[in-house]
């Protein structure tokens, strides 16, 4: 009787063990998270940080499984991957979230940020907006992050009011965005996948491309080039998206706590961008990059092509209302902060 007791117990606690272990694995969570940025990389780095956190903050309830170096191909078949939950994750360039929220191109509208806080204080500002949009098309966004502020390099030099119309410019295959900004310009485009501006600058098929200092550098196009122009033109934006489908399979608990350590890697995530460009800009100059500085008259029509840009992406891209919104809000700014 006593051994049939004792097994009896025995019997009750495997039973529950089992029980807490299924319910436990039930709970677990894989997010699986692609990227296109490579292995060792500041991007691909930061995230695996982000992936540890997350993991020991929720008790191994959740997991990355992360997916570097464009193995999982570009943006738009990422995207495609997401509507079929292959993958769930991914960090984005403007123009993969341009694909599922057009209007989010207006943080890259050209010559509408003089400066780092202005970004910061504006994308703080819409946070919510741009979430809540993001959120009807099927997707959680987890935090904003950026490329940095992009140049134009050239073999050419690049001073003056004409020299931008003897350029022969790469334009992002698939971007019209961007293809619109370079055309208003009067800028000759070549549309080429990311993995081809090598290809193409060493063949002569373009002579000239725009990047923010970081990526140039990684991407080694700046070996190929003379010559960059010493004015920033828009500012690469990009974010932390997951399926909303996914986020809604997490426990509340879990939800907020990946919006939290979300947030803070992708602050980091910027503040280390515009720490290693910084440094990129140096290194270029250290290369023997001449620096064109742009004449008086240069930076006049390069701001009227500006507001030719705004015009035109009003309202196909972006509406009346929200460029209007961004400008009070930069001119509130302005105004507290000459």
């Amino acid at each position: 009787m006593k051994n049939l007791k004792r097994f009896s117990l025995i019997l009750v606690i495997i039973t529950l063990t089992m029980a807490w272990s299924t319910t436990a694995l039930a709970r677990a969570t894989t997010i699986k998270v692609a990227l296109v940025t490579p292995d060792g990389s500041t991007w691909t780095n930061t995230i695996r940080e982000m992936a540890a956190e997350l993991k020991k903050k929720t008790k191994k309830e959740v997991k990355l499984k992360i997916y570097p170096g464009g193995v999982k191909g570009d943006e738009s078949d990422v995207l495609r991957q997401m509507r079929a939950n292959r993958i769930h994750a991914s960090g984005f360039s403007g123009v993969g979230m341009g694909i599922i929220l057009p209007q989010i191109r207006i943080l890259e509208a050209p010559l509408l940020f003089k400066n780092y806080a202005e970004i910061d204080h504006v994308k703080a500002k819409l946070f919510d907006q741009f979430a809540a949009a993001f959120e009807k098309k099927g997707y959680v966004l987890l935090g904003f992050a950026e490329a940095g502020f992009v140049y134009f390099y050239s073999k050419k030099s690049l001073k003056g009011p004409q020299a931008l119309k003897s350029v022969k410019m790469w334009a992002w295959k698939g971007d019209p965005v961007a293809e619109t900004f370079l055309k208003t310009f009067g800028i000759r485009t070549y549309p080429l996948h990311l993995a081809d501006v090598n290809t193409g600058l060493e063949t002569g098929m373009i002579d000239s491309f725009y990047s923010p200092p970081l990526a140039a550098v990684a991407f080694q196009w700046t070996t190929r080039v003379e010559h960059i122009l010493d004015y920033p033109m828009v500012n690469s934006t990009g974010a932390l998206l997951i399926s909303k489908r996914k986020f809604q399979r997490l426990s509340e608990e879990n939800q907020a706590l990946l919006r939290d350590i979300s947030l803070k890697y992708c602050a980091k995530l910027v503040d280390l961008t515009r720490q290693e460009n910084k440094a990129a800009l140096v290194e270029l100059t250290n290369a023997g990059i001449q620096v064109d500085t742009p004449t008086e008259d240069q930076i006049a029509l390069l701001q009227e092509n500006a507001r030719k840009t705004y015009a035109k992406n009003i309202p196909s891209l972006y509406s009346q209302a929200l460029f209007d919104q961004i400008n009070a809000i930069l001119k509130d700014f302005r105004a507290k902060n000459p």
